[in-house]
């Protein structure tokens, strides 16, 4: 579950024989890692809450490909307009869609890595020898960092493997000092209360590797700055998003990002939601009927916003949803009265959709 508080600070500024205290307020979150005996990797990787976490990023084109601003890049190019047959269209289309899943690709998530204590051997004739340490590192090409060999010689004759600062001190290609956005905890809390979240959340994927205890640290503090502010809207389309609702999920606190698609009338994610829940924890009691309405949702358009019209197919599999979300709501729901109040906000507008939609077809003779 996510801890977090705030610390309020009185700042007293002297001008002469005047004083100007300054009351700031700064958020403490509390991290939560993945260090249990649990490894999260298997459920993450895994080809179900892959096609999940994806789903649930509701990939849109606008936000995916839009235009950015960064001093790195180069002039952003005049766009060019082209005359496509409908297979032109269709294979530029594929192509996009491929584009667009190499950009959302997730970051993995993965449990943190074990301290490396491992001594190979213990020399006393080299005891005075150097105050020094001595590094050795395996230059081999096409050697992948994580497999290169790097021993350390200790002045006191010990040679051992060295411990994961140190060998990405010598693998990366990296600045070795940590950004300020990270090392100061003001301006991390400064960040955060601007709400740029996929900014932190990208600087961190460049400086830390994902089984760093470090990028764990700020990817669970930004998650459930986000979970408290309940603005998933600004991680949603972004890479971000899926290990976002992975974390709130595996630390059981998935009930405002529930409440967030309920209130915003996105039922099928909701039930999509679920599926991620008892994929992770496997706690839900009607599990059958959950995983074969999933089956049924995940291969449907995604919601990006409300439909003009409803075919009798929607109807249908959205009664379901909402039955199932029911039964969540009363056997699973930490935020039982929240939940129930949108569900039912959402049931009246679905139903003046239905009769809207019905209504349509009656007219035009397709009833």
């Amino acid at each position: 579950m996510s801890l977090h508080k705030f610390i309020r600070r009185n700042v007293v500024i002297q001008y002469n024989h005047f004083q100007l205290a300054i009351s700031c307020r700064k958020l403490s979150i509390i991290p939560s890692v993945y260090d249990g005996d649990q490894d999260p990797g298997p459920k993450f990787f895994s080809s179900g809450v892959q096609a999940l976490l994806k789903r649930l990023t509701r990939p849109d084109f606008s936000k995916v490909f839009r235009k950015r601003t960064n001093s790195n890049r180069s002039v952003l190019k005049t766009p060019e307009y082209k005359f496509l047959t409908d297979e032109e269209l269709q294979s530029e289309f594929s192509k996009a869609n491929k584009t667009a899943a190499r950009l959302l690709q997730m970051p993995p998530v993965v449990k943190v890595h074990q301290p490396i204590n491992e001594v190979l051997s213990k020399d006393p004739a080299l005891v005075g020898y150097d105050n020094t340490k001595y590094l050795f590192t395996d230059i081999t090409f096409g050697v992948p960092n994580e497999h290169r060999l790097i021993v350390e010689r200790d002045p006191d004759g010990t040679l051992q493997m060295s411990d994961h600062d140190t060998r990405k001190r010598l693998n990366q290609g990296r600045k070795v000092r940590e950004p300020m956005m990270f090392a100061d905890e003001e301006k991390l809390t400064g960040l955060l209360e601007a709400e740029k979240y996929e900014f932190i959340l990208d600087r961190a994927c460049i400086q830390y590797e994902p089984d760093e205890a470090s990028y764990q640290k700020v990817t669970s503090i930004t998650y459930q700055h986000v979970d408290m502010k309940t603005n998933f809207k600004l991680l949603r389309s972004t890479r971000h998003f899926g290990p976002l609702a992975f974390y709130l999920t595996w630390h059981q606190s998935m009930d405002n990002l529930m409440l967030e698609l309920l209130q915003t009338g996105v039922i099928r994610e909701a039930v999509l939601l679920m599926g991620l829940r008892q994929a992770i924890h496997e706690d839900i009691a009607f599990a059958s009927d959950l995983n074969a309405l999933v089956k049924q949702v995940l291969p449907t358009p995604v919601q990006a916003a409300k439909p003009d019209s409803l075919s009798e197919d929607d109807i249908q599999l959205d009664n379901k949803c909402i039955d199932c979300v029911v039964k969540y709501i009363s056997n699973n729901s930490a935020m039982k009265s929240q939940q129930e109040l949108a569900l039912q906000g959402f049931r009246e507008d679905y139903q003046q959709m239905v009769e809207l939609s019905r209504g349509l077809r009656k007219a035009h003779g397709e009833a």
